[in-house]
């Protein structure tokens, strides 16, 4: 079974150009794609499901970070 996941705004490295992409979400990995009708992905990310797992867990926590670094003093994160 493979899962899409909308992202907003992805720009790609020198260009100003918006894409309505998506990430998939399958046995394979993660793939990126740039288009809802792209041929092949742009990015290709492979694992285990414990590789993918810990990159998931990675980005969870740097977004935590980022949200309580930009979280007024004194507010609730």
């Amino acid at each position: 079974m493979t899962i899409s996941v909308g992202l907003p705004r992805v720009h790609v490295a020198g260009s100003n150009a918006s894409h309505n992409a998506h990430i998939e979400v399958g046995r394979h990995g993660f793939a990126l794609f740039l288009a809802p009708d792209a041929p092949a992905p742009l990015l290709d990310i492979d694992g285990t499901i414990e590789q993918l797992e810990d990159v998931v867990r990675g980005l969870a926590a740097a977004l935590a970070d980022a949200r309580q670094a930009s979280a007024p003093r004194g507010a609730a994160a």
